[in-house]
C-alpha cells in the first residue's frame, strides 16, 4: 500500500461516519424494484396510511406531464393504483408492470427499475394496455438513475420520472408542515427517510466525490484493486489495509502535536517572554503555562499581568485546538483558517488571528531572534485596549 494514501485519500473521504437510523438500510430494503414499488404504490394510493391524500399521486402526474412533450396535460386528482399488473393477459401472454395508475379518463403503464432501462418489457404492449377501452394513456419509467442511452426499443418516448424529481417535490411540501408532521410523525419519519436513501445520498455532488475517490486510488497505485473479482474479499482486505494505516498515521500526528508543543513551550520561556516583557511593561507575562488535557491540549498559555488584578492571558493555538477556537469561540471565524500555522488568542477579549509562523518552522526551531509572534502579540494588546 502507498506510504502516502491516507493522506490523498482523506479529503474524498468527506462522508460523515455518523450514518445515522435508515429503516431502508436496516431492512435492506429497496434493494430490488419490487420493494420500492411496494412504496411507490403506498405513496400514490390517495387513501394510504401517510395521510398525505392525493398529494403526492399530484406531483407524480404533474412530473409525468412535464415530460409528455406535446401532448395535451392528464388531469391531475381522482387515481387509483394497481401493482404487479399483467398487461398481456388478454394476449395470452406474460408482462408484469410494476405499477398502473387509473382514472375515469386515462391510465398510466409505470415500469420501476434503478436505471432507466425497459429491460425487457415491451413498450408497445405498455403503450397498448394505456390506451384500452379508448382511455387517454401514457407509459412511465420511473426509474433512480436517469441513463439516456439505456432507453431504446421504444422506451425513449416514455415520460421519465425519477425518484429525485418527485421525493424532492414531496419532501418540500411537508418539510415545513408542521401540523402534517405533528398528525403523522410516522408517515413522515418514513417519507424522510426514503429521501435520504435514494435522493440526499446519491446527488452529482456525491458522484463527484466518488469519483475524486477512484483518482486518488489511482494515483497512489492502489487501482489494482478494482480488477479483481472476488469484490468482497479485496474490500475486506482494502478496509484492513487502509485501517492500519491510518491507525499508524493517526498516532505519528499526535506525536508530532507534542513536539510542536514541546518546542513552542520552549520557544516562549526562553524567547517571546523576555521579548514581550522588554518591548512592553516589565514582567508583561507570567509563567508560562499549557494544559495536558481536553481540546485546548494543543497550545501554550502566556499569562497577562494586569494592572487591576482581572485575569487575561494570550493563548498560542494549533492544530486541533485552533480548530476548536475557529469553530466555537471566535466571534468572528477566519473565513480561510490555515491549520499549518500557529494561531492566537487573547481570553479578555476574544480576539482570535492568524499568525505568520507555521508549525514546520517551530518543529524546524524558530530563531531565538524572531520577533514575529512577538510583534503580533503586542498589536494585538494594543488593539484590545
Amino acid at each position: 500500500m502507498s506510504d502516502d494514501l491516507v493522506t490523498q485519500l482523506l479529503p474524498t473521504l468527506t462522508r460523515s461516519l455518523d450514518v445515522g437510523f435508515n429503516v431502508f438500510d436496516v431492512m435492506r430494503h429497496g434493494t430490488h424494484e419490487k420493494q420500492i414499488s411496494n412504496v411507490f404504490r403506498w405513496l400514490l394510493d390517495a387513501n394510504g396510511t401517510h395521510g398525505l391524500g392525493e398529494a403526492f399521486a399530484d406531483i407524480f402526474i404533474a412530473e409525468v406531464n412535464r415530460n409528455l412533450a406535446g401532448v395535451e396535460p392528464l388531469e391531475a386528482g381522482g387515481y387509483w393504483v394497481r401493482q404487479e399488473v399483467n398487461i398481456a393477459e388478454e394476449s395470452g401472454g406474460v408482462d408484469i408492470a410494476d405499477l398502473v395508475l387509473e382514472s375515469k379518463s386515462a391510465t398510466l403503464v409505470i415500469e420501476n427499475y434503478g436505471a432507466s432501462d425497459g429491460h425487457g418489457h415491451g413498450y408497445e404492449d405498455y403503450l397498448q394496455y394505456s390506451r384500452r377501452d379508448g382511455q387517454r394513456g401514457a407509459v412511465v419509467m420511473l426509474c433512480h438513475q436517469l441513463d439516456r442511452s439505456r432507453l431504446t426499443k421504444g422506451w425513449e418516448n416514455a415520460a421519465i420520472v425519477t425518484y429525485r424529481s418527485v421525493l424532492d417535490s414531496l419532501r418540500e411540501a411537508i418539510a415545513e408542515d408542521r401540523e402534517y408532521q405533528g398528525k403523522f410523525p410516522e408517515a413522515y419519519s418514513l417519507i424522510d427517510q426514503m429521501h435520504r436513501k435514494f435522493v440526499k445520498g446519491r446527488g452529482p455532488v456525491e458522484d463527484r466525490q466518488v469519483l475524486d475517490f477512484v483518482v486518488a486510488m489511482c494515483e497512489t497505485g492502489e487501482a489494482a484493486r478494482y480488477s479483481k473479482n472476488n469484490i468482497d474479499q479485496v474490500t475486506e482486505q482494502f478496509a484492513s489495509d487502509l485501517h492500519e494505516q491510518a491507525r499508524e498515521r493517526f498516532g505519528e500526528g499526535r506525536t508530532l502535536l507534542q513536539r510542536v508543543k514541546d518546542r513552542l513551550k520552549a520557544f516562549s520561556s526562553a524567547a517571546l517572554k523576555p521579548q514581550l516583557d522588554a518591548a512592553g511593561p516589565s514582567n508583561l507575562v507570567g509563567r508560562v503555562a499549557a494544559n495536558y488535557s481536553g481540546k485546548w491540549r494543543w497550545e501554550v498559555i502566556l499569562p497577562l499581568e494586569t494592572t487591576d488584578g482581572t485575569e487575561d492571558d494570550i493563548q498560542l493555538i494549533f492544530g486541533p485546538s485552533a480548530w476548536h477556537a475557529q469553530l466555537e469561540s471566535a466571534p468572528a471565524p477566519l473565513a480561510h483558517p490555515d491549520y499549518s500555522r500557529i494561531f492566537i488568542w487573547r481570553h479578555s477579549t476574544k480576539q482570535f488571528r492568524q499568525s505568520a509562523v507555521t508549525l514546520q518552522e517551530v518543529l524546524d526551531g524558530l530563531n531565538h531572534e524572531d520577533t514575529r509572534l512577538r510583534d503580533e502579540i503586542l498589536e494585538l494588546l494594543d488593539h484590545g485596549r
